[in-house]
């Protein structure tokens, strides 16, 4: 069937007693169950947009794997969407790096929460921002490095993103997190709309930046998995002592700095004796998170 008004091509095969497949991390087609004069069918639907010749390829694809193959619908269904992956983009879901830097950021900011004004922690919260540090306050400053690894190694995405603001100090705070069973620790969806609760009126802002983020509540569904603290998060003071690359130490550390233009970098904290940040990152250190 073909609905060129709504750019979408939909095949029908006789619905037998198999589960549809499950399809919710496509973005651009679905499947279900229709009743037609009594007679029950199974679908799949493709949104095509200008890739009409390749959707009709794929349904033609479906088809004969039923028709030729014997596949039952899941199968043969499954079985092409692994063909056609560029066509059937997957939803715009965060990466699994920017699930775990947000996850720890809304950690931090869900801490903050506790002892400050919600207008002002969340006025605070930078980290969807480009160029400026995650949380930032009139008198200090914090970049939040989240991590999954059993060291406290993180990535640092820029030679400029480790420098302090001209005389406000700068503290990194290192948070580990780890899968959790049934029953334990939260997933990305039940963090977000713990800390969205706990942002009483200025949830509105939330949610906003969560978007900027690349956060898309109908997405929700897709972050499963609960995670949990590794370890009690620890900071660390940016200062001369810390390890860091920036454009000072590539002036005084390399042969002709002008001609790089960019670096990505890690770094292991697990042996560096950590410090005692000011307020609110003390609490959050404390593990009373």
């Amino acid at each position: 069937m073909f609905d060129p008004p709504r750019c979408e091509m939909t095949l029908r095969t006789p619905h037998s007693d198999e589960d549809l497949p499950d399809l919710a991390s496509y973005e651009h087609v679905e499947t279900r169950v229709a009743i037609t004069g009594g007679i029950a069918w199974s679908e799949i639907t493709i949104r095509y947009g200008a890739n009409g010749h390749e959707a009709y390829l794929l349904l033609s694809d479906i088809a004969d794997m039923i028709q030729q193959n014997r596949l039952p619908f899941p199968a043969a269904v499954l079985s092409a969407l692994n063909t056609f992956q560029d066509l059937l983009a997957r939803t715009g879901t965060l990466s699994p790096e920017k699930q775990t830097g947000l996850y720890g950021e809304l950690l931090f900011l869900e801490s903050c929460l506790t002892t400050m004004a919600a207008e002002s922690a969340i006025g605070a919260w930078k980290g969807c921002a480009p160029n400026e540090h995650d949380l930032v306050l009139p008198g200090v400053c914090f970049e939040i490095k989240t991590t999954r690894t059993e060291k406290r190694r993180h990535k640092i995405g820029s030679l400029e993103q480790l420098e302090p603001l001209p005389g406000v100090p700068l503290w990194l705070l290192s948070v580990q997190l780890t899968s959790a069973g049934p029953g334990s620790g939260r997933t990305l969806t039940e963090l977000v709309d713990d800390v969205c609760e706990a942002a009483g009126p200025a949830r509105a802002t939330v949610e906003s930046m969560l978007a900027h983020a690349g956060w898309r509540d109908r997405d929700r569904a897709l972050y499963r998995e609960h995670q949990t603290l590794r370890t009690v998060p620890a900071a660390y003071l940016v200062d001369h002592d810390f390890p860091v690359l920036n454009r000072r130490s590539l002036q005084h550390g390399c042969a002709q700095p002008g001609l790089i233009v960019d670096a990505v970098y890690t770094i292991d904290l697990t042996s560096l004796q950590h410090g005692e940040p000011p307020a609110p990152a003390d609490r959050f250190v404390q593990g009373n998170d």
